[in-house]
């Protein structure tokens, strides 16, 4: 706590501001103020992690180069400020085909606007070595036993999704695309939190969407409309679906190690199953 004040403390006097915590989600620390010195609301996101410290850097950098503020590197502390908007949640309706087909375009235009314009993380590893790298790392966590069982499920389907891996484009990912990171800005709809943007295939960006909150293969469709109306994208063949649904469910499993709330419940289970099930997620 004594570092934490000690933060907080050099902030306020670097900005002139009178910063108070709001929350702390998913390891990050957030705190808002008024700065006298941009003479505006700041909204200040305070990182561990140096690579989701830059990715919410660099992608607020190019996609909302007007709320960009600045960034900071305190100690061991990664910050990064933001001009502070009045966001409001989306309402929860269920999601519709209009809904559905502009979610497409939102995300589409994300994809469209960053890549090649970022700089975001990038697995130099094949498919395969990530999936074998995650499941290992679970050594000696209640994931172990599932993960190892569908590693070795996956095995037959490597040489395909590698090869076609490394073929397919890659774009610059939201890396938590949801409707929980859908704010309503000025009337618009926008997206926020870039900490986990990193580069992969369009479709990953999918999974978790498809997964929790569009299951219904119309709506799955509508969506890819509106998608492909702003950006081209590949289908991935049935093989390299379900390597990248367990990269999707490992990257779950990781996340609930270290955060006991577990925002994500019990979806890494569900995708595990869907894989022994010899089932993908895309139905179309």
């Amino acid at each position: 706590m004594g570092m934490r004040r000690l933060l907080v403390d050099f902030l306020n006097d670097y900005y002139q501001a009178d910063l108070k915590s709001i929350h702390d989600v998913a390891g990050n620390q957030h705190l808002v103020g008024n700065s006298k010195i941009y003479k505006c609301p700041l909204f200040v996101k305070i990182f561990k992690d140096p690579e989701m410290f830059y990715a919410e850097q660099h992608v607020n950098q190019v996609y909302y180069p007007e709320v960009y503020l600045d960034s900071v590197i305190f100690e061991d502390n990664y910050v990064v400020t933001l001009h502070d908007r009045e966001l409001k949640d989306l309402d929860e309706r269920e999601i519709n085909q209009e809904r559905a087909y502009h979610f497409g375009q939102l995300l589409g235009n994300f994809h469209l606007q960053l890549t090649g314009n970022v700089k975001v993380a990038e697995s130099k590893l094949k498919l395969s070595e990530q999936l074998q790298e995650k499941v290992q790392a679970l050594t000696g966590s209640i994931y172990q036993a599932d993960t190892e069982i569908v590693l070795e499920l996956l095995q037959k389907d490597f040489d395909q999704s590698d090869l076609e891996y490394e073929q397919i484009p890659k774009v610059v990912l939201h890396g938590d695309f949801s409707v929980r990171n859908i704010m309503e800005y000025q009337g618009n709809e926008i997206l926020i939190d870039f900490e986990r943007a990193h580069m992969g295939t369009a479709y990953q960006d999918f999974i978790k969407f498809f997964y929790n909150e569009v299951r219904e293969p119309a709506l799955r469709n509508i969506f890819l409309k509106g998608y492909s109306a702003v950006h081209e994208f590949e289908i991935p063949g049935h093989a390299l679906q379900r390597c990248l649904l367990f990269l999707c469910a490992l990257e779950i499993c990781e996340y609930n190690l270290t955060h006991p709330g577990r925002k994500f419940g019990s979806m890494a289970a569900g995708m595990i199953k869907t894989i022994k099930n010899k089932d993908a997620i895309l139905s179309l």
